[in-house]
């Protein structure tokens, strides 16, 4: 297994882009249901570039809820303190979920990624750097 360098950061600091300090902010499904607060964004180290999101839905009293990460591709801006997620909640809550957010494998994003309909970011950065020195696989 793979680490992933993504670091994971529960607050707002000034590395990060001012429109993805999202930490405190509220997530609300597809249909604008609110479903949790923002506990915590996971960034790339270098660039600071965020590419999930930490909050915990569900829960009641001494019940803990279901960490859910949640790619920021499929997020969008409803003002300054809520962000929307583009699918409901109950899909949300069927996402998968890694074992621990601060030791993230590159497996565990993957299969994320995938459940979400997204391609590996990494894979991008791959194409990119191809594309500027003119090599081909």
């Amino acid at each position: 297994m793979t680490l992933s360098p993504l670091r994971y950061h529960d607050d707002n600091v000034y590395d990060l882009r001012s429109e993805e300090r999202l930490v405190g902010s509220y997530v609300y499904d597809k249909d604008l249901r609110e479903m949790a607060r923002i506990r915590g964004v996971l960034a790339e180290p270098d660039t600071h570039r965020v590419r999930y999101i930490v909050f915990i839905e569900g829960g009641f009293l001494s019940t803990r809820g279901k960490t859910v990460i949640f790619p920021i591709d499929h997020l969008a801006t409803i003002d300054s303190a809520k962000v929307q997620a583009q699918y409901t909640r109950e899909a949300i809550q069927q996402a998968p979920t890694p074992e621990d957010i601060e030791a993230l494998t590159r497996e565990e994003e993957q299969v994320i990624l995938s459940y979400f309909d997204l391609e590996p970011y990494w894979d991008e950065s791959a194409e990119v750097d191809q594309i500027d020195t003119g090599s081909e696989s």
